[in-house]
C-alpha cells in the first residue's frame, strides 16, 4: 500500500498527487468521486461517464440476458398499481 500526502487550502482545495492521477487515469477536467465507506474512511474513484467500465463487475451471466425484456419488466413493476391500495 502506498501513501501520498496533500495539503488542503483555506478554500478546501487540494492537488491530487501525480501518482494517484496516473493510477486513476485522470486528465485535466476529469471528475472524481469521494465515497464515505462508513468506517471513518473515504475512497476516491474516477467518475466514468460511460458504462464500459462496468463490464465484468457482476460476473458472467449463465445465459443470455434480454435487455429489452428486463427493462420492460422493471418498468412494469415500478408502474403497476399498488395492490394494497383500496379504491374508494
Amino acid at each position: 500500500m502506498s501513501r501520498f500526502d496533500a495539503r488542503i487550502t483555506s478554500k478546501g482545495q487540494t492537488t491530487v498527487p501525480l501518482e494517484i492521477r496516473k493510477l486513476l487515469g485522470l486528465d485535466p477536467g476529469s471528475t472524481i468521486q469521494f465515497i464515505a465507506t462508513g468506517d471513518g474512511k473515504v475512497e476516491i474513484v474516477a467518475k466514468r461517464h460511460g458504462i464500459s467500465h462496468l463490464k465484468g463487475l457482476f460476473g458472467t451471466p449463465s445465459s443470455p440476458v434480454d435487455i429489452d425484456a428486463t427493462i420492460a419488466d422493471a418498468v412494469a413493476a415500478r408502474t403497476a398499481p399498488d395492490r394494497t391500495e383500496i379504491d374508494l
